[in-house]
């Protein structure tokens, strides 16, 4: 069977692969192993968990030079990527006559800048109505969970993609002591 950090280096080797490629090659490394493949939905889980791990990344199609317009999404690795190359990868590649994909970083980091600038917006307007009322401890821990998930995909995405997300520190900064100036204000 094909593990999350093979599936990784498969993706990390050919750049970028569909969810279809990715089952293609999957089942491919596992026929010539011997072993049973795995099925489309549970490659599909494998890929939605490594997703939400910041594993991989999914992308569109004009994030992946030469890629036809289409409405299909790629998977490349991520920050969080500790790719392990399956042994059988290369016979797979030939088998299925794959070629490996280059994937344009500056517009994936542009998008995915926006994604976190637009998050960072909407927590700073329930920051702003948890202002005008009485602050509830539920509320508050929202908001410090949703900080801190804002938090660690920054730090992820601003690692992988070095300059790509420097506009976002100060916000991030802005985020942190407005929480801070919450907690105070309960006593916490």
């Amino acid at each position: 069977m094909v593990s999350k950090e093979e599936i990784c280096g498969m993706i990390d080797a050919l750049g970028a692969l569909t969810i279809e490629e990715i089952y293609s090659v999957s089942k491919e490394i596992s026929l010539l192993r011997g072993d049973v493949p795995l099925t489309l939905p549970s490659i599909e889980e494998i890929c939605t968990e490594a997703e939400k791990e910041h594993i991989v990344v999914v992308v569109s199609w004009e994030e992946v030079k030469g890629a036809e317009e289409s409405d299909l999404s790629y998977y490349i690795s991520g920050p969080g990527a500790f790719p392990e190359v399956p042994f059988e990868l290369s016979e797979a590649i030939d088998i299925l006559e794959m070629e490996k994909r280059e994937v344009e970083l500056s517009r994936v980091a542009s998008r995915l800048s926006r994604n976190l600038h637009r998050r960072i917006k909407n927590l700073e307007s329930s920051i702003d109505s948890v202002n005008r009322g009485k602050v509830h401890q539920k509320d508050l821990e929202n908001l410090e969970h949703r900080y801190s998930d804002i938090l660690n995909q920054y730090y992820d995405y601003s690692f992988w993609l070095a300059d790509s997300m420097s506009g976002l520190e100060e916000e991030i900064r802005t985020l942190s002591s407005r929480l801070e100036a919450i907690r105070s204000a309960q006593g916490i």
